[in-house]
């Protein structure tokens, strides 16, 4: 069985950077994030990798690869960094890593079919000249199950996590002004959110989706989405503002109504690449609780979650 989606390398001349994604919560309170990323101007090659215990500390490293370390594939998701591998066998993609006394073995296995937009994953934000992302969402949600491996312990674990996939030709902060982003994991449903909007010089136009998957099946894909952000505090070291307040409003003709966001604690933090302290360049990461007031098709779904979602300056 082959994957409907291609997770494989997109290697052109133009790319600029690629990188795949990869995140598990886990029934024991542990929880993992996972990057594995190509930057080809100054050439990186690089895994940042990030452990949280159940109290929320967070142990991570970046291991940094010679470029003749790595390989890829074309065809099918493949990436080799020293000894480190991410690899699909679809509909499981085999995740190896370890750098000292850190590292994970797991297995994601889709519960949910990938997505791309067609044909190749590739949003345009301007023609000429040409300047696109590439985002394919090769597991909106996977079981995971395998070990964590902190201070040279291993963890074993069980639980539900997520795997994108980006790559593009323009880096992000000249398309991007901001966005928003989250993942709502239900027992019955599973909603992934983008909201942000293009840089003034593309138009500062809006750039937002949201994906809804009922069950196993992709419900509605929708870019009538928008976001009300209020109750903004600045963070004096990076010169930025975030809200703690949060309204997504969706108003497709499948789904509509509102996911509001109520900001719990600021977990994580920090100034994108190339920035220095108050540029006002950020990347944040929330723990929100979550008001859902959907209609889904005329199914109304009506719950309050606890969510993390991010916020992104580029």
């Amino acid at each position: 069985m082959k994957s409907k989606v291609n997770d494989g390398a997109h290697k052109s001349a133009d790319m600029k950077y690629e990188w795949w994604y990869m995140d598990a919560a886990f029934d024991n309170g542990y929880s993992v994030a996972i990057s594995w990323q190509m930057i080809d101007k100054p050439v990186l090659r690089l895994v940042q990798f990030a452990i949280y215990d159940p109290q929320g500390k967070k142990t991570d490293v970046v291991a940094n690869f010679d470029p003749a370390a790595v390989k890829t594939s074309k065809t099918s998701c493949d990436v080799t960094m020293g000894n480190n591998r991410l690899k699909e066998s679809y509909p499981r993609w085999n995740v190896d890593f370890r750098h000292g006394g850190l590292g994970c073995s797991l297995i994601f296995e889709s519960l949910i079919e990938g997505f791309q937009t067609p044909p190749d994953g590739r949003v345009y934000f301007s023609e000429q000249p040409p300047m696109w992302v590439g985002w394919v969402i090769a597991q909106p949600r996977a079981k995971v199950t395998g070990k964590l491996i902190l201070n040279g312990e291993e963890v074993a674990v069980i639980g539900v996590g997520y795997h994108d996939h980006n790559w593009g030709n323009t880096f992000l902060h000249k398309m991007y002004k901001y966005w928003y982003w989250g993942r709502i994991f239900l027992p019955e449903h599973t909603f992934i959110y983008s909201v942000g909007q293009m840089t003034d010089a593309l138009g500062a136009r809006p750039c937002s989706v949201m994906h809804t998957y009922k069950g196993s099946g992709l419900l509605d894909v929708s870019t009538n989405i928008f976001a009300d952000a209020s109750d903004f505090t600045l963070d004096e070291y990076s010169g930025a503002k975030y809200p703690r307040k949060l309204v997504v409003h969706a108003e497709g003709p499948v789904v509509s109504g509102t996911i509001s966001h109520h900001l719990i604690s600021v977990l994580e933090k920090h100034l994108t690449p190339g920035t220095k302290p108050g540029d006002g360049r950020v990347y944040f990461r929330f723990l929100s609780d979550c008001d859902i007031n959907l209609d889904l098709a005329g199914e109304k779904l009506e719950v309050r979650t606890p969510l993390l979602h991010e916020y992104l300056i580029p």
